[in-house]
């Protein structure tokens, strides 16, 4: 769901700067490479989904083609974080850099790599599972959904694996500015000829004025101001650490959306099965049902569809900075609140939708074994906005309280280490617990969206192919749940 900002004040998008640091080397935004990658397969899925012309697309389909993005991906981000992990931390230059002051932290951080991999590894087999009955063109759209549900913990998990790479490279003095020039080790806006709104100014002119300039307000980001190299270097690695959550933001919302179509499609299946009985009142309280159920439906998913659009426009502003020049990002500020407010009223809605559906329909739904299922969609779209809200409440409220209450919760086993941690530390522990988070609902997923199970060959509420009809209800309701 939509997140609130980073344990504190949103930080605007930062401008090139000349590195405090040196010239380390420099690293893919992982967060502007998938936000491309996943509008492109959304175009992708929009023109062919699993056949061209007829012609089955084996490794071209778009379910593989994410797969392989995710892979291509990891494998980056995990290589760069343990690469990292060799260099020294810079406590010299800032005391925050000291992460491992907390002794459990190192392990846990440093094995949730291991969950994600295995997460998106379990996700790829079980898809393939819904991908072979495709094939067979048993329950297309169905299927199609229940994928895109079930991709959605490989996509967070693997947004943050790569929000921690920034942090990590902040810790060691790693963390370039010139990383907004070369996300993909070429100057883009200098190939593309582009110049801020002033003319005659050039991005290297830009980054000179940048020095002087303050438009964003913040000294951090200009040098002669009250900022030093850490907070310059602290406000870009948390801008590109929110930037991954973005994007895993809005494949979220995406999922989401897709469950509710799949849960409507069912539940008018199971109006339309009225449709067909021996009993006249039951046909015309179907036909009542039906009439009924395409307005809910319009109601009903209208929040979850405001969320997607929220969450394309909150992903595409967080990346302007690599498009546009000062004067185009001066008003960023109250742009990213703004859609912080609207994401977090759209997602609000649409988790409700998903209650509403759940409550009133859930007779409707038996026959998929739905408690699961909504267990699942609920838990990861509830995964990033109410978990980090409540330990943003956890430490605002542990400050707050006397001095010597404070140093009483400091010795509680693990809950007294969260309370107490920095930023930087929080920024560390929480895409660690995400990451494993996501690996656990992964093998739920094995439970809720089984690939075999009657009701995807389900046409109007009865099974397409009827030597597969079973003869009694009872056998009906074991399969599904089989």
């Amino acid at each position: 769901a939509s997140r609130s900002p980073w344990f504190g004040v949103a930080p605007s998008p930062p401008h090139p700067i000349p590195d405090p640091i040196g010239s380390p080397r420099q690293m893919l935004d992982l967060g502007l490479l998938m936000y491309g990658g996943l509008l492109v397969l959304a175009l992708w899925r929009a023109i062919c989904r699993y056949r061209f012309c007829g012609l089955w697309l084996s490794f071209l389909n778009y379910t593989s083609l994410l797969y392989l993005i995710l892979t291509a991906s990891l494998v980056y981000a995990v290589i760069e974080f343990y690469e990292r992990l060799g260099d020294p931390l810079q406590v010299e230059r800032h005391h925050d850099a000291d992460v491992w002051s907390i002794h459990w932290l190192k392990p846990f951080v440093l094995g949730a790599p291991v969950a994600v991999i295995l997460a998106l590894v379990l996700c790829w087999l079980q898809t393939e599972g819904h991908v072979f009955e495709i094939h067979k063109d048993v329950g297309l759209d169905k299927h199609d959904r229940a994928v895109q549900i079930i991709a959605l913990p490989a996509v967070f998990a693997v947004m943050a694996m790569a929000s921690m790479v920034p942090i990590y490279e902040l810790v060691t003095g790693n963390i370039s500015t010139e990383m907004l020039n070369t996300p993909f080790g070429i100057d883009i806006r200098s190939r593309l000829g582009r110049y801020d709104g002033i003319a005659g100014v050039s991005l290297a002119q830009e980054q000179e004025v940048a020095w002087s300039a303050k438009p964003f307000g913040h000294a951090a980001f200009h040098d002669g101001g009250n900022g030093t190299d850490w907070d310059k270097s602290f406000n870009l690695a948390m801008w590109r650490y929110e930037t991954c959550f973005y994007v895993g933001d809005l494949f979220e919302a995406w999922a989401l959306y897709q469950f509710g179509l799949l849960a409507l499609d069912l539940i008018r299946e199971s109006f339309k099965s009225k449709l067909r009985s021996e009993h006249e009142a039951e046909r015309h309280a179907g036909e009542e049902l039906l009439k009924s159920l395409d307005a809910v439906s319009s109601l009903a998913w209208l929040g979850t569809m405001a969320f997607v659009v929220v969450c394309v426009g909150q992903t595409a502003c967080s990346l302007s900075p690599y498009m546009v020049g000062i004067s185009a990002t001066e008003r960023s500020d109250a742009i990213m609140t703004g859609f912080q407010v609207a994401g977090f009223i759209a997602s609000s809605v649409a988790l409700y939708n998903v209650f509403v559906v759940e409550r009133n329909f859930h007779a409707h739904l038996s026959r998929s074994s739905p408690l699961l299922k909504f267990l699942s969609v609920k838990i990861l779209v509830s995964l990033s906005f109410f978990q980090r809200g409540l330990l943003v409440l956890l430490q605002g409220g542990n400050k707050l309280m006397p001095h010597f209450v404070q140093r009483i919760v400091g010795y509680v086993p693990l809950f007294g280490d969260i309370l107490n941690m920095t930023e930087v530390q929080l920024h560390l522990f929480y895409p660690a617990l995400i990451l494993y988070e996501c690996f656990l609902t992964t093998l739920l997923h094995f439970w809720a969206w089984k690939p075999n199970e009657l009701w995807y060959e389900e046409k109007d509420g009865y099974l397409s192919d009827p030597e597969r009809t079973p003869l009694l209800p009872k056998a009906a309701s074991a399969g599904s749940e089989a």
